[in-house]
């Protein structure tokens, strides 16, 4: 008897999964956001750094949105900045998140939170796009 429960709630965190999201249930996958996801704005507003060395950032500019969405991507064996995020706009490399504000957006990255932004505004100077970005925690 002692045995028929004992899989019941570790076949429920299965179902659960970290970070509250549905996981495995007999062996298929499931990815099914929570119902009330929210938003913390860590850095209301925050250049991306490095623009001038990405090629063809003209053309990626152009066509953004005014409002695009931004995603973070970690890159740990970075040889400048073991902190370094690079910031994309659909696969495609804007820049990185400046080395002065990247050690706790990548600590929380590292443990699992998703950080991302979302372009405010672009003015080009010269052969440099100045670009900003809100920062947000999704949670």
């Amino acid at each position: 008897m002692s045995g028929e429960g004992a899989g019941t709630s570790a076949g429920l965190a299965t179902i659960l999964g970290h970070g509250g999201s549905l996981g495995t249930l007999g062996g298929a996958s499931l990815s099914i956001p929570m119902p009330f996801e929210s938003k913390i704005v860590l850095y209301e507003s925050m250049r991306i750094a490095g623009t001038t060395h990405v090629p063809g950032i003209d053309d990626l500019v152009a066509s953004m949105p005014e409002d695009a969405m931004l995603s973070f991507v970690r890159e740990p064996g970075n040889l400048a900045d073991e902190w370094a995020i690079r910031v994309e706009h659909e696969g495609r490399k804007l820049g990185f998140v400046p080395a002065d504000r990247n050690e706790v957006l990548a600590r929380l990255m590292d443990g699992g939170k998703t950080v991302r932004g979302e372009l405010l505004d672009r003015e080009k100077l010269g052969n440099w796009w100045k670009l900003h970005m809100e920062v947000s925690l999704v949670d």
